[in-house]
């Protein structure tokens, strides 16, 4: 199974396989070592929680978040 990622704001384009036949969005963000709550996952446009699964050819858009002041 292979999912392509864009990361944002560095604007980076990947791809995760995965040797099994289904996965969770918290699954692609333990493999690129990101923190579920610094980021939010969108896939055809809509926001996605991190128990979401993901298929074979999906395409991810995760944008970091920050708060403070």
């Amino acid at each position: 199974m292979r999912i392509e990622i864009k990361l944002y704001p560095e604007n980076k384009t990947t791809a995760l396989d995965f040797k099994v036949e289904s996965a969770t969005v918290m699954d692609v963000l333990s493999r690129l070592n990101i923190k579920p709550d610094t980021v939010v996952v969108i896939k055809d446009n809509d926001p996605i929680p991190i128990d979401e699964d993901v298929n074979d050819g999906d395409k991810l858009k995760i944008i970091k978040v920050a708060s403070g002041g």
